[in-house]
């Protein structure tokens, strides 16, 4: 009998039997032969006492499990007792599933076991899975808690499914990783194509202009943030160097004003601006607003800081930003040969390739260390949960309405209003109402969702953006 039972409980495992003398297996044969002097009782029925009594539920429970068991797996109970076929396809359809665990399905005392887990009929399957996500763990602790004390077919696919599209859980999942680097087009001429950006340093407003080919920055003090304020800064800049093409901004109030959109077309600008939230979308501003503040804040002179940058050199292209607008070097403070501060000309096709050889070199390194694998577009009618605030950690429901001519940038309505936000802020929901599998799986547990509540997302304004990086 014992040989017997070692033998059912070894069919589940591949194993491969080798005969070896005793005398060459000193430490098994000498334990076999070195037995305790206790009398053991006999161990026969063991197993088949311990799920009977010692299966913590209520009585209750346990009899609501057997009435369920003998009422919808009696199938199963009788194939068990009486012998499965030697086929799989000998099987009724709806016992097919149970095929693979069939070495290790038991009765006892009306109730199926897999080994120590119950087998949980189908009627009671959606009240388990409420109980199983009952705490809202993540999909992986879910799997985890049953997995030792229940079974049925299929029971960690439906977990998962449950758990995507658990509104709570929805709420509150984590950020989406970092999209691959889209680098903006490399200009062809300065000031083709610049950004702007506002900031304070030591309780002073400033307005910043930086060039995307020379990386010429200008720097101008504002006395107000009023629209006008800005508009006039920005015509003393173009009155210098020319009207750019594109100015590219953020969705500040300032930028955002029908007032500064008058203004663009008036100077045939276009004007694009990046999605509410994602300042990376602007880096090149950005960055050039945290150089500025380095060298400030470690300067005695702000006005020399900047000379100096303008002046050195850039690693990329091997020409400074004065060069590359200026087509000159401007005199700085250290002493220079009066040659050098003459007018020279540079090869504007090798500038172009050697600035976007830069960019492929950053974007190699950032996708490489920051960046997941580009996603899916979106497309109106999708639903979608929507990050409605930098650093929040709740996502609030949504339906994709159109996308914007920027890449990555969509409108979105949530709440009766419609919002814009890039795809870093937008996940797709993981529930699609025309997916067989899914009306399958709602059929467990539709009625254990929960109305998803979430914190109604501030709009944002709508500006004339043409295109996002």
């Amino acid at each position: 009998m014992r040989i017997q039972r070692m033998r059912l409980r070894l069919q589940w495992y591949d194993l491969t039997v080798k005969y070896r003398r005793g005398k060459d297996m000193e430490l098994p044969d000498t334990l076999s032969r070195a037995q305790l002097p206790v009398n053991k009782p006999e161990m026969e029925g063991l197993e088949c006492v311990s799920m009977l009594h010692f299966v913590s539920v209520s009585e209750q429970k346990y009899s609501e499990l057997q009435n369920c068991t003998r009422e919808e797996l009696s199938c199963l109970q009788r194939i068990i007792r009486q012998g499965w076929p030697d086929h799989r396809h000998d099987l009724p359809n709806e016992l097919q599933p149970y095929w693979d665990s069939r070495s290790q399905l038991v009765v006892s005392d009306g109730v199926v076991y897999k080994g120590l887990r119950i087998v949980v009929p189908p009627s009671m399957q959606a009240h388990m899975l409420k109980l199983i996500h009952q705490s809202h763990l993540g999909i992986v602790k879910s799997k985890q808690r049953p997995r030792e004390v229940l079974y049925w077919p299929g029971m960690s696919a439906v977990i998962e499914q449950m758990v995507k599209n658990c509104g709570k859980c929805a709420d509150f999942q984590n950020k989406l990783p970092r999209q691959p680097l889209r680098p903006t087009e490399t200009p062809s001429f300065p000031f083709e194509e610049v950004a702007s950006d506002l900031f304070e340093f030591e309780g002073t407003h400033y307005i910043l202009l930086v060039d995307y080919y020379s990386k010429f920055i200008e720097v101008d003090t504002l006395k107000n943030l009023h629209c006008r304020s800005i508009i006039e800064k920005l015509k003393a800049q173009f009155s210098r160097h020319g009207i750019p093409v594109i100015l590219r901004t953020d969705n500040g109030p300032q930028y955002a004003a029908e007032e500064f959109k008058v203004f663009c077309q008036s100077y045939g600008i276009t004007h694009r601006t990046s999605s509410p939230h994602t300042p990376h979308s602007n880096g090149e501003a950005e960055r050039a607003v945290q150089t500025v503040k380095k060298l400030w804040a470690k300067a005695s002179d702000k006005h020399l800081a900047l000379l100096d940058y303008r002046t050195t050199l850039l690693d990329s292209v091997g020409f400074s930003p004065a060069q590359l607008l200026m087509g000159r070097r401007p005199r700085n403070s250290l002493p220079t040969a009066r040659l050098l501060l003459a007018p020279a000309a540079y090869d504007p096709i090798k500038v172009k390739q050697r600035l976007d050889r830069s960019k492929c070199i950053h974007k190699f390194y950032y996708d490489h260390k920051r960046a997941s694998g580009p996603r899916a577009e979106l497309k109106p009618g999708d639903e979608v949960r929507m990050q409605p605030h930098p650093g929040s950690n709740r996502w609030s429901p949504g339906v994709v309405v159109r996308s914007r001519d920027a890449p990555r940038s969509y409108i979105v309505e949530s709440g009766n209003k419609e919002y814009r936000r890039n795809v870093q802020h937008l996940r797709k929901s993981t529930l699609d109402a025309n997916d067989s599998r899914h009306r399958l799986i709602n059929d467990h547990w539709a009625e254990l969702m929960e109305p998803v509540s979430a914190e109604e997302p501030e709009p944002v304004e709508h500006t004339n953006s043409q295109q996002e990086s």
